[in-house]
C-alpha cells in the first residue's frame, strides 16, 4: 500500500453549491462538464494537450489548440470540438480504439453541447463552495506522518486527524494536541482532535518550540509554552549530589543515572560533534575533489602527448604530399609537352591532370590538419595547465580543510573532557509534580532539569501539556491558498520559514513559503511540479530548497532567484523522501518505485541508484553529519546505507509498513511510525528499540 495513495477522500463528503443557471440556460457544471470529462478531458488537459488543446475550461477550449480555435462562442455548427464529436470533422472524436475509455457522444449530448455553444459557450454562474464535514471514523492509527525535534527531546505522530507528542527522555505521552473550535462546532465531542482531516505531514521548527501540522488545505502552527514546575519532594525517587557535584538519581535502592553533565552542556557538545563532522566530510570531498583533479590533468597531459604526435604524423604527412605534388606537377608539365593527339596520349594527359587535382587537395587537407593539430596542442596545453593548477588549488584547499577538521576535533575532545567540571553546586534537588522530572535549583542561574525515567538532561517543564494552537496557515476551503492536501513541510534552518508541499492530483504541484513570525504566504511556487509535492528539504545553508513528488522528478529551487537550477529525473514512480547531506553537496530521494537515488549537487549527476527494498521507501534521511542514510520502506526494514549504496545495518524491531521516518539533528536516535500505528524510537550506535509507544 503506498502511503500517498490511502489518504484521498477521508472526511469531507459533499460540495453545497448556492446558485444556479437562469431557466433555458445550459449549466456548463452540471450539464456539460460530466460528459466532457469522461470522454474528452482525460486526453485535453494540462498534462496532455492532444493538439495542442485544454478542454478542461470553456476559457481553454474557446482558445483553441495550435491551429484552430476549439469552439466559437454563439457558433456551435462552425465549432470544430463540436464537428470532432458529431463525427463531422476531419478526425473523429474520441478516436476509436482509445486507451482512456472514451466513447462517442449520444444524440442527446450532442444537443446539450451544441446549445451550450450556441448560448455563448459560458461557464457557469460562481457558486459558493462549502464542503460538508463529517467525523473520521475511530480506528485508524497508520502513522501517516512523524517529526522529531533536532535535540530528539520530543516526538509528534499523526494518526488520523489526532496528533500525540511524546517526550522522548521520560517515554511519556505529554498530551493529544486539540483545536477547541473543533470540538465547538459539535464535530467532535471529545478533545486529542487536531484536524478534521487527515493529518498527512508534520515539522518541528529547529529550536524545537513550533510544530506545524499539514491537512486538507491547512497547516496548523502549534507553540510550546514552557512552564517550569514548582518543585517537590517525592517519595518514589531520591537525589544526591556527590563531592564533584555529579547527581546520583535512584527509585529505591535502584540507581536510575549518575548525572554529570547538564542539557545546556550536552547540547554544546553535540554542536561541536555535528561541527567536527562536518568537518570530516569537508576533507574527504576534497581528497575525492584531488583525485578527480589529478586523473582530469593526467588525461589532459596524455592528451597533449598524443596532439603533439599527431602533429608530428601531420608534418611528415604533409611532407610526402608535398613531395607527391611535385612529381604530379612534374608529371603535368611533361604530358602537356607531348604534341602527340592520339587516345593514348590524350588519355595519359588527362591521367596526369586528374593525379595533380587530387595531390593539389591532399595537400590542402595535410596543412588543415597541421592548423588542426596546432589548435588542438594551444587547446590542450592550457586545459593541461589548468588541470595542473586544479591540483594545486585542491591540494591548498585540502591543508585548509584539515587544519579545520583538526580544530574542530580538538574543541570537541577539549570540552567533552572539560563536561566533568562543569556541574554546579545545587542549592535543592526536588521533583516535578508528575514525577518526570528531577529540578536542580540555584543560587545564581536558571533552574536545570533530568527526566527520572532515564537521567537525560530535559528542559525543565517540558513533560507539561502547555502546547497551545498559535495560528492556521491556509482557510481549509475552496478560497485556501494552500492547494488540495498539504503532503509535506519543512522549516528552514534558520526557522523563519515554512515552506508547504501540495497539489491537485494528476494537475499540479505547488510549493509555498510562508513567514512564521507574522503568517503571511511569502512565495507561491505555483505548478512547479506536474503532480502533488510529497517531499521537501532545505539545504543546510538554506539557500536551496528541493522538491519531489507524484511527477517522478526531483526539483532544486534556488530561493534567492526563485528559479528552477537542478531537475533530477530517473525516479520511475512517485518521489516520497529528499535529504540533503551536512554539507550540502549530496541529495538522496527515495521513493515508490522501491529505490533509493542519491544526486551529486556540485556535478548534476545521479550518484548511485540503490534497490533492495520490496515495497516502496517510504522516508530518508542523512543521520546527521554521517555519510550514512536511514530509510523506512513498507517491507518494514529500517536500513542504514551509505551515499555509495553499501548497507551499513538493519535496524530490528518493526513489523509492518513502515509509513514514515525522522531522525534528530546528530543522527543518533532514528523513529519509525508504521501502519498499525506503533511509534518505535532506535539508538543509532546500539541499534536497539529505546522507546515504544502504541496507539
Amino acid at each position: 500500500m503506498l502511503r500517498p495513495f490511502v489518504l484521498l477522500h477521508s472526511s469531507f463528503v459533499i460540495l453545497v453549491t448556492a446558485a444556479a443557471a437562469a431557466p433555458g440556460v445550459i449549466d456548463y457544471d452540471k450539464q456539460v462538464h460530466p460528459f466532457l470529462k469522461d470522454n474528452c478531458i482525460a486526453c485535453h488537459n494540462k498534462t496532455t494537450t492532444k493538439g495542442g488543446l485544454n478542454m478542461e475550461t470553456p476559457e481553454l477550449m474557446i482558445k483553441g489548440g495550435e491551429t484552430d480555435k476549439g469552439l466559437i462562442p454563439g457558433k456551435g455548427a462552425e465549432s470544430i470540438i463540436y464537428q470532432a464529436a458529431a463525427h463531422t470533422w476531419d478526425s473523429e472524436m474520441p478516436p476509436k480504439g482509445n486507451k482512456v475509455g472514451a466513447v462517442n457522444l449520444t444524440s442527446q449530448q450532442l444537443a446539450i453541447l451544441k446549445d451550450w455553444i450556441d448560448q455563448g459557450a459560458r461557464p457557469s454562474p460562481k457558486r459558493d463552495k462549502v464542503i460538508a464535514w463529517e467525523p473520521l471514523p475511530a480506528g485508524i492509527q497508520p502513522i501517516f506522518a512523524l517529526a522529531t525535534t533536532a535535540q530528539g527531546d520530543f516526538a509528534a505522530a499523526a494518526r488520523a486527524n489526532q496528533i500525540s507528542l511524546y517526550h522522548l527522555p521520560s517515554q511519556s505521552l505529554v498530551t493529544k494536541l486539540t483545536d477547541e473550535s473543533l470540538i465547538k462546532s459539535g464535530l467532535y465531542k471529545q478533545p486529542g482532535v487536531a484536524h478534521r482531516d487527515l493529518v498527512q505531514a508534520l515539522a518541528f521548527s529547529p529550536d524545537g518550540t513550533r510544530l506545524a501540522t499539514g491537512s486538507f488545505r491547512e497547516v496548523k502552527i502549534w507553540k510550546r509554552e514552557i512552564k517550569s514546575p514548582a518543585p517537590v519532594a517525592s517519595t518514589k525517587f531520591t537525589a544526591t549530589q556527590e563531592a564533584d557535584n555529579s547527581i546520583k538519581l535512584s527509585e529505591g535502592t535502584k540507581l536510575i543515572a549518575h548525572i554529570k553533565t547538564d542539557l545546556a552542556s550536552q547540547q554544546a557538545l553535540a554542536q561541536r560533534t555535528l561541527t567536527a563532522a562536518r568537518a570530516a566530510l569537508e576533507v574527504t570531498f576534497q581528497n575525492e575533489a584531488i583525485k578527480r583533479a589529478e586523473t582530469d590533468a593526467t588525461e589532459q597531459t596524455n592528451r597533449l602527448k598524443k596532439a603533439n604526435e599527431l602533429a608530428e604524423l601531420a608534418k611528415k604527412s604533409l611532407e610526402d604530399k608535398k613531395k607527391d605534388l611535385k612529381a604530379k606537377t612534374d608529371a603535368k608539365t611533361a604530358a602537356d609537352k607531348n604534341t602527340a593527339t592520339d587516345a593514348k596520349a590524350t588519355e595519359a594527359k588527362e591521367k596526369a591532370a586528374t593525379d595533380l587535382k587530387l595531390a593539389q587537395e591532399a595537400v590542402t587537407r595535410g596543412e588543415a590538419a597541421i592548423t588542426d593539430t596546432a589548435n588542438e596542442i594551444k587547446l590542450v596545453t592550457a586545459n593541461e595547465k589548468k588541470a595542473k593548477q586544479a591540483v594545486v588549488d585542491a591540494k591548498a584547499r585540502l591543508e585548509v580543510v584539515k587544519k579545520e577538521s583538526d580544530k574542530a576535533n580538538t574543541e570537541r575532545d577539549t570540552f567533552a573532557k572539560s563536561l566533568a567540571t562543569v556541574m554546579k553546586k545545587a542549592k535543592a534537588l526536588q521533583f516535578s509534580t508528575n514525577g518526570l522530572e528531577l529540578i536542580a535549583t540555584y543560587d545564581s542561574g536558571p533552574a536545570q532539569a533530568w527526566s527520572t525515567a532515564t537521567g537525560k538532561p530535559i528542559v525543565p517543564g517540558s513533560t507539561s501539556t502547555a502546547w497551545t494552537l498559535e495560528r492556521s496557515l491556509g482557510s481549509g476551503d475552496g478560497k485556501s491558498q494552500i492547494t488540495d492536501r498539504a503532503n509535506s513541510l519543512a522549516f528552514s534552518p534558520d526557522g523563519k520559514t515554512l515552506a508547504i508541499g501540495s497539489g491537485e492530483p494528476s494537475r499540479s504541484g505547488d510549493i509555498t513559503l510562508w513567514d512564521i513570525t507574522t503568517g503571511k504566504l511569502t512565495k507561491n511556487y505555483a505548478e512547479r511540479h506536474l503532480d502533488s509535492v510529497f517531499a521537501l528539504d532545505f539545504s543546510p545553508d538554506g539557500k536551496l530548497l528541493a522538491s519531489g513528488g507524484a511527477d517522478k522528478a526531483v526539483r532544486v529551487t534556488d530561493l534567492t532567484s526563485s528559479k528552477v537550477v537542478k531537475v533530477f529525473e530517473g525516479h520511475t514512480h512517485h518521489v516520497l523522501g529528499l535529504s540533503w547531506r551536512a554539507d550540502g553537496r549530496l541529495l538522496a530521494s527515495s521513493g515508490a518505485d522501491n529505490v533509493v537515488k542519491v544526486w551529486d549537487w556540485t556535478t548534476g549527476d545521479r550518484r548511485k541508484s540503490v534497490d533492495g527494498w520490496d515495497k516502496e521507501v517510504t522516508g530518508i534521511r542523512y543521520l546527521g553529519a554521517a555519510d550514512q542514510i536511514a530509510t523506512s520502506a513498507g517491507d518494514a526494514k529500517l536500513r542504514l546505507i551509505t551515499s555509495d549504496g553499501g548497507e551499513v545495518k538493519q535496524l530490528p524491531g518493526s513489523t509492518s509498513f513502515l509509513q514514515s521516518l525522522a531522525t534528530t539533528q546528530t543522527g543518533d536516535l532514528i523513529l519509525g511510525g508504521d501502519q498499525d500505528g506503533v511509534l518505535r524510537a532506535w539508538d543509532v550506535t546500539s541499534a536497539k528499540v529505546i522507546a515504544e509507544f502504541k496507539p
